[in-house]
């Protein structure tokens, strides 16, 4: 039997057999857990890799294409809400096993990632082709998915050990964390966008750094998280270019500032006019909310 899709002639999986899904993080191979890597971090480098079992003869009847028609695998990523697609280098078709694939750098992805494996025509035949045969570069003669679920940290802010000394900072035993803003455009996903260093020069960070679930872990997890919040809320003041009435992309630094603003008040003017006339009020009624919220 014979498929066709798209005006083509495609393969399915009595040809292409074994397709086997493979996935590292920081180069050591992992399983996933329920299509979900627990393991992984923002700072992980994610390695993606697919092996599959083509018998060329038989894949080339079944297309009713001439021995000279080259094809070639991709390995594409998306990462949900990103439309932004992540392509492997193309690997050209050859009989037997092959493995195809993708490295994902740190900050690069985030949340799901959806993954599909393509055979695409890489160069035509010379000669004329009749009836559904591919013919043209980049028809697509097979694909198959799949999902990961990126867990680890990925719910939570991206912490960073880093020594402050190493940075200038005066005195830097006595320093606690920094927001850095790698990026201020607010299309950018919020979580490639902010980093929070921990200062490993001042050991009353050791408890959050080593993430130990002692009491006073706890406490300075309470203040990291309202400090953290009342800096998102000041950037977002004096963001120039921040719109609350915009609709950001999920997971955005713009949805995020735009959702700290509309905490405090209903528009991001008033909670300027109110911020310009008692700052102190506005923060005390941000603690409120964030640990209201976490209770």
């Amino acid at each position: 039997m014979k498929y066709v899709s798209l005006g083509h002639l495609v393969l399915d999986e009595r040809i292409v057999r074994d397709v086997e899904w493979e996935f590292s993080l920081d180069g050591q191979v992992t399983r996933s857990v329920d299509g979900a890597l627990p393991e992984w971090n923002y700072f992980s480098t994610v390695g993606v890799s697919c092996t599959v079992i083509v018998d060329m003869d038989e894949a080339r009847r079944a297309l009713e294409v001439a021995n000279d028609l080259q094809f070639a695998w991709l390995v594409v990523a998306k990462c949900k809400p990103s439309p932004v697609a992540i392509p492997s280098q193309p690997i050209r078709l050859v009989d037997g096993r092959q493995e195809i694939s993708l490295t994902l750098p740190p900050g690069s992805i985030s949340g799901q990632l959806d993954l599909e494996l393509l055979l695409t025509v890489a160069s035509p035949s010379k000669f004329h082709i009749d009836g559904f045969a591919p013919s043209k570069i980049g028809q697509t003669v097979f694909r198959t998915s799949s999902k990961l679920v990126l867990e680890g940290n990925a719910g939570q802010l991206p912490l960073l050990p880093v020594s402050f000394a190493d940075h200038g900072i005066q005195h830097p035993e006595s320093s606690l964390w920094w927001l850095r803003f790698l990026t201020r455009d607010l299309e950018e996903s919020a979580n490639s966008a902010l980093w929070l260093w921990l200062n490993t020069d001042n050991p009353e960070m050791e408890p959050l750094i080593e993430q130990s679930d002692t009491t006073i872990s706890l406490i300075w997890l309470q203040f990291l998280q309202i400090d953290f919040v009342r800096q998102l809320l000041s950037e977002a003041l004096r963001h120039p270019d921040l719109d609350t009435t915009y609709t950001y992309p999920d997971g955005s630094l713009g949805e995020l500032l735009t959702g700290v603003i509309k905490l405090v008040g209903p528009s991001l003017q008033s909670v300027q006019a109110e911020h310009q006339d008692d700052p102190g009020r506005v923060e005390a009624k941000l603690q409120a909310l964030v640990n209201g919220a976490r209770l």
